[in-house]
């Protein structure tokens, strides 16, 4: 009878024990599922650089100056460029927590554009923005000739684009001297430097944030430091922690700088990174080409680079060869909630991950071909892994803007056709050339409006 009672005791124990994790089992997909409704409804108007409060629970900090800042409830929206550093709560089912915030995100697309990155983040999550706070100037060209944009605050530097002469455009960076600004180029997406004395406002330029000729300018949270727990998810069907980032269809590639590590993307990509561990970059769909320190692989669809991190989170050493992720790792993640529908891609097989890795081995450096270098892989648009002819209406590196074909990096190396890369685009190669001619190009097929910058 004593044995009896003892098992009858021990089973009830057993089940008091078991029937919280039964329940939170129960209650973990409920809660993932009413937290990513609630943000899908809560953020449908979150615009361009904004960011909105999903699902709770999030801590916010502003930039340091920012007044009048509230990101504290769900469905609040904020300007992305305020926010200094956001910290997402993990799952929690006992407290019905779980963070989810969601960005909307310019990066590099172009200013006239309406398409948007998407950018998700949920669970144990935390995000430190390294863009600072944004500062514009709107500036028109003086006189009667066109002048260059350059891709540094330097008259032989390449051009990226030519503005005509009273065409009003956005200045938001400048030289300590003030010699020379940085300015959105127009339709492009991409920025470039004037000089100063090409120009005119009637505002102080002495407003905008100094910058580096070479320095790399971002656009709010298009650089950020991030960090995502390790723990796995609380029970099944739960995402694990991390970010997903789209790049809007038919926009060819989007920049981040995400831990000092470039990755340009044109493609869904979900990320997951820890202190003195791995940043995993995982391509859902499409691709990822991912650099550091001049080495550059690429992850594409159903595979995944990884960069080792130190603890504070920069990287400690060159990507990895891309290799297939496990379907565990990515099958429950919330790619319902961003800005176009899609399938995750299964793993690669072991054979097609042979050539691939075979194909970026023997490719310099995991360099690809679609014209990418390891000087600035993020300026190039194929194709331009082609010859350039004498004239560039024909040439193929008239794609690229800027200097992104006149490295090793290039799929056929440096264009010898057109030295300081000045064929790619309209105008000489740092001028005074009253018709732009450069005799250099082969033919004169350079002779663009003449400028003096």
């Amino acid at each position: 009878m004593i044995m009896k009672i003892k098992v009858f005791l021990w089973s009830c124990l057993i089940i008091l024990m078991v029937s919280p994790l039964l329940a939170a089992e129960a209650d973990c997909p409920v809660l993932v599922r009413q937290a990513l409704d609630a943000t899908n409804s809560l953020c449908e108007k979150t615009g361009r650089n904004e960011a909105c409060y999903g699902n709770v629970l999030l801590q916010a900090r502003p930039q340091v100056g920012v007044a009048n800042f509230t990101f504290d409830q769900p469905g609040n929206i904020a300007n992305v460029g305020e926010i200094q550093s956001l910290r997402l709560s993990p799952m929690s089912p006992d407290k019905g927590e779980w963070g989810v915030a969601l960005m909307r995100l310019q990066a590099n697309l172009p200013a006239s554009s309406e398409q948007l990155v998407t950018m998700l983040s949920f669970g144990d999550v935390k995000l430190e923005n390294a863009a600072p706070v944004p500062t514009t100037l709107t500036m028109q060209v003086l006189g009667r000739d066109f002048i260059n944009v350059r891709t540094r605050a330097n008259v032989n530097a390449g051009v990226v684009a030519v503005l005509e002469p009273g065409q009003t455009v956005t200045a938001v960076e400048r030289l300590n001297d003030n010699s020379w600004v940085r300015i959105d180029v127009p339709d492009s997406g991409e920025r470039g430097w004037v000089h100063a004395s090409l120009l005119q406002t009637d505002s102080d330029i002495k407003q905008l944030n100094v910058s580096g000729s070479t320095a790399p300018s971002f656009r709010p949270m298009q650089s950020f430091y991030f960090e995502s727990g390790a723990d796995e998810p609380a029970c099944t069907q739960v995402p694990r922690n991390g970010l997903i980032i789209q790049t809007p269809e038919g926009a060819g590639e989007v920049r981040f700088w995400v831990n000092e590590v470039k990755v340009s993307m044109g493609s869904t990509i979900y990320f997951q990174a820890q202190p003195g561990s791995n940043m995993t970059i995982a391509a859902l769909e499409g691709h990822a080409t991912v650099e550091v320190d001049g080495v550059i692989h690429t992850a594409v669809a159903g595979t995944q680079v990884q960069v080792k991190l130190d603890e504070q989170m920069h990287p400690a050493s060159p990507p990895s060869m891309p290799e297939a992720y496990s379907m565990s790792d990515v099958e429950n993640l919330p790619v319902n909630n961003l800005g176009r529908e899609i399938t995750i891609h299964p793993p690669l097989s072991d054979d097609e991950i042979a050539v691939l890795q075979n194909n970026q081995s023997n490719n310099g450096n995991g360099n690809n071909n679609s014209g990418q270098n390891g000087n600035d892989a993020n300026t190039c648009v194929p194709p331009c892994d082609a010859p350039a002819s004498s004239d560039p209406a024909n040439s193929p590196a008239q794609n690229c803007p800027g200097n992104s074909c006149n490295s090793n990096g290039n799929g056929n190396g440096n264009n010898q056709n057109c030295p300081g890369n000045s064929c790619n685009a309209p105008g000489n190669n740092g001028g005074g050339n009253g018709n732009g001619n450069n005799d250099n190009c082969p033919g004169n097929s350079c002779n663009a409006p003449g400028h003096n910058k």
